[in-house]
Formats: C-alpha cells, structure tokens, sequence
C-alpha cells in the first residue's frame, strides 16, 4: 500500500491484499441494488481489477419490502455466477449472505435458524436509520442464544445515535461488531455521516470494512478514495476482512 501527500489516496492504494468485502448489493432484482446480472459483472470486474480477492454480497431481508429468503438468495447468486463464467471474471471469488434488518422478519427466522451466515456464525445486521427497533436488547438475545455473533452494518449511519457516543460504547459491550461503510469516509452519505464514521474510527470501534455498494456510481466515488490521514487508520481495519476468507 502506498501513501502519496494529496488530499485522496485512491482506494486502491488503500486495499490490502487479500482484502473481502462483506457488504455489497450485487445480486441482481432482488432489492435496491443493481438491476442486471451485467451491472453486477461490470461492477465485480472492477473490483478483480482494484485487487479485491472475494465479495460476500448481501442482499437486502426487510419485511414487507425484500422479504428475501435464503433460497431467493442462492438462486439469485448461481444465476449470476452462470454470467460471469462466459465473461472469464473468474479471480475474484463471490459468495452470499444477507444485510438482515433488525425487524420481527429477522426474529422468527434468527429462532428458526433460517440464516445465511457471513462467514462462521457471522450475521449481518441493520437497523432503520428512522429508529432502533423498541425490543433491541430482546432480539441480541435471540442471536447469541442462536450461536450468532452480529456485526452491525454503517453504524455512522444511524443519525439518532449521532449526539450520544456512550451509546454505541453500549452497542459494542452488548456483543455488537462494527462494520463501517467505505463511502461514508468519502463523504457520500454527507458529512455529519463522515464525521461520526471518522469519530467512531478514532475511538476503535471499527471491526470491519464494507463497500455497501449498489450501482456504478457508487463504484466512481469509491474509486476515488479517501483523505489521506483516514486511508493509513482505515487500511489497517480493512486488514480484518481478510478472516472472512
């Protein structure tokens, strides 16, 4: 990895090798992702190209919007690996799991074990960005008595937690893992998002990476990179990543 004295360092420049990531929306139709199997061919390509080694991609489960199964999940994802074998995209290695919303969807399926881990007994989970659901403490519960472990995505994003840090001090102790979105460092969600990522990054909150990607725009701005001073702390939390392998 290399650190020029510019504003951005290429996000290439940021990936550390063997670097997986864990957060992504590339099955195609299945939620407010990418729409074609050939968006997702560009999009995987591109990312064989920056040196990514594998994407455990995962789709939207929100109840009475992508209430997606695990088998919608494997089928979306071999229909998609039928298209990029043709295309010769073959040194980055993809696989499925799901971005679970903290809802009573996730709560009957994490009691009936009808889950498709990251990796291990690995889960990721999301809250509303509106409001933390009422029964939080109840579902973690759920999880760990599931064997689970959960690795809340963009906790940066959720702007009700924003004014009160002793909160995701409290979210870490409970059993929460971290995982922050790569485009909330770029400022793509905002600054008052970018600002709280960095916050949370400085107090060593941060246990994983993701790129939480959608579509092609998304793919430019991540491109583009990060400021320079936050590429060296993030890099090393990207190395994380690599225990999904």
């Amino acid at each position: 990895m290399l650190f020029f004295s510019k504003r951005n360092v290429p996000f290439k420049e940021i990936i550390p090798d063997g670097y997986i990531d864990i957060h992504s929306h590339l099955i195609p139709g299945i939620d407010d992702g990418v729409k074609t199997v050939y968006q997702s061919a560009y999009i995987l390509e591109q990312f064989e190209k920056l040196g990514i080694k594998k994407v455990i991609t995962t789709p939207h489960v929100i109840k009475d919007v992508w209430p997606n199964s695990s088998l919608t999940i494997t089928n979306g994802l071999k229909e998609l690996k039928n298209v990029l074998k043709p295309l010769e995209i073959n040194k980055i290695n993809i696989q499925a799991s799901a971005e679970y919303m903290l809802d009573t969807l996730f709560f009957e399926r994490v009691i009936n074990k009808d889950i498709l881990p990251l990796h291990k007994n690995f889960i990721l989970v999301e809250m509303s960005t509106f409001s933390p659901p009422i029964n939080l403490n109840e579902m973690l519960f759920e999880i760990k008595l599931a064997g689970y472990t959960p690795i809340l995505a963009h906790p940066e994003r959720y702007s009700y937690y924003q004014n009160d840090i002793k909160k995701f001090e409290e979210l870490k102790n409970s059993g929460f893992r971290f995982q922050l979105n790569l485009l909330s460092l770029s400022g793509y969600y905002g600054d008052k998002v970018k600002t709280l990522a960095k916050k949370l990054l400085d107090l060593g909150y941060i246990d994983f990476t993701g790129s939480d990607i959608h579509n092609y725009h998304q793919l430019e701005v991540l491109k583009k990179g990060i400021e320079h001073k936050t590429a060296k702390k993030v890099a090393l939390i990207m190395q994380n990543n690599i225990a999904f392998a």
